[in-house]
């Protein structure tokens, strides 16, 4: 029996290091992708993708996305993930350097992200703004319970 499913939450988000982003057109239409991320004290994820993706172009017209966290590794039946609902932005440029700090200074899990802060900035930024970094704003994070037999999801509190 797990006792506290929030720090179960926090643990699935430190020890992974994608999360897939489902996101909706003005008419409607789903898309998903999978980026990877960088999170906050507060619980905030953040990513890095260029503005015309159809990901970004849906977050521009619909900032409303939910996104799953989990490891693909789980024995089938076995696994437990988390659905967050939140909002997505584009990160202002005067935010930048705050948030490539938070971003390039994360240990991810599978392997070290290439750049530092200022090489992202020296590379991305001032050649046309080609990638931006973009920020989750989580208002629920769901978890399927695995202390249920059944398939029950649960709000958890980080």
């Amino acid at each position: 029996m797990i006792k506290d499913l929030n720090k179960l939450a926090r643990k699935i988000i430190q020890e992974n290091q994608y999360v897939t982003i489902a996101t909706s057109d003005k008419n409607g239409n789903p898309w998903i992708s999978a980026v990877v991320y960088a999170y906050d004290k507060d619980w905030n994820f953040y990513f890095i993708s260029i503005p015309s993706s159809k990901h970004c172009q849906n977050i521009k017209n619909n900032k409303r996305v939910v996104v799953a966290i989990f490891d693909s590794h789980q024995l089938l039946g076995e696994g437990v993930g988390l659905q967050i609902e939140g909002e997505a932005i584009m990160v202002d440029i005067k935010d930048t350097p705050k948030v490539a700090t938070i971003y390039f200074g994360r240990k991810y899990p599978y392997g070290k992200v290439a750049h530092n802060a200022g090489q992202y900035i020296k590379r991305f930024m001032k050649k046309g703004e080609l990638y931006r970094f973009y920020k989750i704003r989580q208002t629920t994070f769901w978890m399927n319970d695995p202390n249920s037999k059944i398939d029950l999801r649960v709000e958890v509190k980080l």
